[in-house]
């Protein structure tokens, strides 16, 4: 996996759903971020492998992590690559009236 996004740019994508029972609506978007990663060498993958960090990640990488060094640049929201895009959805439930700014 790592070696085929080394050096290359790849989207990750998060659609989530807020659903609001009371006025009876739904808010659904799918947010789009896309990675850039540096070009790695063999002995960086291995390192990286090595430190167990990428075993239980969708990517496998964490760019909240150690695998902050493979990612050269992040292209919309980073909070979308760690999990789940906190603006976008807190931008939504301000839309549904659940949060106000």
């Amino acid at each position: 996996m790592l070696e085929s996004l080394s050096g290359n740019t790849h989207k990750v994508l998060t659609g989530y759903c807020i659903c609001c029972k009371a006025a009876q609506h739904s808010f659904s978007e799918t947010v789009e971020t896309r990675v850039v990663f540096n070009p790695l060498t063999k002995t960086e993958i291995d390192w990286y492998i090595n430190t167990n960090e990428p075993f239980d990640k969708a990517g496998g990488y964490a760019a909240q992590g150690l695998g902050t060094f493979l990612i050269k640049r992040v292209e919309g929201s980073y909070t979308n690559v760690v999990g789940l895009p906190v603006c976008e959805v807190v931008d939504c439930l301000i839309k549904a009236g659940v949060v106000q700014r």
